[in-house]
């Protein structure tokens, strides 16, 4: 009978010239338009800048009927979207590095060396292993992804190994760089959320990371015998050599990083001076113009199509961190102007019952998940996540480096996932897998925020 009685009071309430739906029902609205949208964009290939232009267009109008001015929700979203300038320079930047790394030969040297170091019979450990170390150096999952993820995969295949256990090897490796390089911008992001810096908490990422990484690597071990490569194309590396001129002076900008990074500059020096010496090493060694130069800087780098490395060899840019950057600022603002109207205050309410760091940590696992899973985005879900429990991390007095590793061991991780995300749709795409197959086999991508939930629970109980 309980319909009856709300059949009532909605007719009760249009009698009395009152609204007979809740006055949040344009949000909810929006809300739902949201996820058609994004998954519009996904169906139809439109990059996930432009739709949350419309996403915050449809929040912007629901708000403006509720009553608020275009200034205000202009301001409430410029003050949390001008938190996300560091980020963006730090992604232009980046973008910048891999086209110059590309160019100068520093990635066709690093895959080189790697494919070099294969053992067949340990071929799983060593893709995982392989994969860590470039996406270290890199700093970002699709970079890798995109350079050494295609040629172990294309080695897999060839071998008859089981593609999805390979490709959860090299998802987890991506992703091991991903959550702990210096120059990822998910690092970054997160740095810049949390009021830390991105040289402080590598360290304090890694020694976390450690049991799961020891873990992954003995699982790794273990499929890799069960597993073994039965077939090894070496034509690489010769071809690597024959096209680019590789000179020991091509570890100078990666020393440059290296060693730049312990000091108390800002994470964009040592990326700016190692894409600078880059630049100025493909001129020496590759032979490139000043004009290749700024073009590859802008629109990434190619090789031309008769090369054998076209397709793995290439991209960066500033162009192809358009659309991140974009990303970046508009969810933000989308998350700013939610914020200021107090969209998130029904969830907080919900958090105001969850009792204990390793209860605080499920909640923000299992909101970033959602957050993930509606915005496709790992860098949607991050922001979406921390706008929402912000203010429980505050009122719980949690130290800045605490927060900045439950965001790190949530959201940054449980993306990659989520096969419609694009911290996983993308890599799916470039290595040809199944959209589902490889996440039983990526250890490292759900053994961290495990075992960082498990630690957290025995402390509790340690101090009872």
């Amino acid at each position: 009978m309980k319909w009856l009685q709300l059949l009532l009071q909605a007719y009760l309430k249009y009698k009395q010239g009152r609204p007979m739906l809740p006055s949040n029902i344009g949000l909810l609205v929006s809300l739902l338009v949201s996820i058609f949208i994004i998954l519009a964009s996904l169906m139809l290939n439109v990059p996930i800048g432009y739709a949350l232009i419309l996403i915050w267009l449809c929040f912007a109008y629901a708000l403006y009927r509720q009553g608020y001015s275009l200034k205000d929700l202009l301001r409430m979203s410029w003050t949390s979207a001008k938190t996300s300038i560091v980020v963006m320079q730090i992604f232009l930047l980046i973008g910048w590095l891999t086209a110059m790394w590309q160019a100068s030969g520093i990635i066709p040297m690093i895959i080189a060396s790697s494919i070099e170091l294969i053992n067949p019979n340990l071929f799983i450990i060593c893709a995982f292993l392989i994969t860590s170390c470039v996406s270290m150096l890199l700093g970002t999952s699709l970079g890798t992804v995109g350079t050494i993820g295609i040629v172990l995969i294309t080695i897999a295949k060839t071998g008859n190994l089981p593609v999805d256990i390979v490709a959860g090897a090299i998802m987890a490796g991506a992703y091991l760089g991903d959550r702990n390089s210096p120059l990822s911008s998910s690092a970054s992001l997160v740095a810049a959320l949390t009021h830390t810096k991105v040289n402080s908490n590598i360290p304090i990422m890694f020694k976390d990371s450690i049991p799961a990484l020891i873990i992954s690597c003995i699982l790794y071990i273990l499929l890799s015998l069960w597993f073994p490569l039965d077939y090894t194309n070496n034509y690489l590396a010769d071809t690597i050599h024959f096209v680019f001129n590789i000179h020991w002076t091509l570890w100078i900008p990666v020393l440059i990083v290296i060693g730049l990074l312990p000091t108390k500059l800002s994470i964009r020096w040592p990326i700016g001076l190692s894409a600078l010496a880059a630049a100025i090493l493909a001129m020496i060694h590759q032979n490139y113009t000043l004009m290749d130069i700024l073009q590859f800087s802008l629109v990434g780098f190619t090789l031309p199509d008769y090369n054998p490395l076209t397709d793995i060899i290439h991209g960066g840019g500033l162009q192809t961190m358009w659309i991140p950057t974009l990303s970046i600022f508009m969810a933000c603002s989308i998350s700013g102007m939610l914020e200021g109207v107090g969209f998130w205050n029904d969830i907080r309410c919900l958090l105001q019952n969850v009792s204990g760091r390793a209860e605080l940590f499920a909640s923000n696992v299992l909101i970033a998940f959602i957050t993930g899973a509606l915005g496709c985005s790992q860098a949607i879900a991050v922001i979406m996540t921390h706008s929402i429990m912000r203010t429980t991390y505050a009122k719980e007095r949690i130290q800045d480096e605490n927060v900045m590793l439950d965001f790190e061991n949530s959201g940054i991780l449980i993306a990659a996932l989520q096969p419609w995300n694009i911290a996983a749709l993308v890599p799916i795409i470039m290595l040809d897998i199944s959209p589902a197959g490889y996440i039983p086999f990526a250890f490292f991508l759900y053994l961290v925020p495990l075992i960082y939930w498990y630690r957290l629970r025995r402390k509790e109980h340690r101090s009872y």
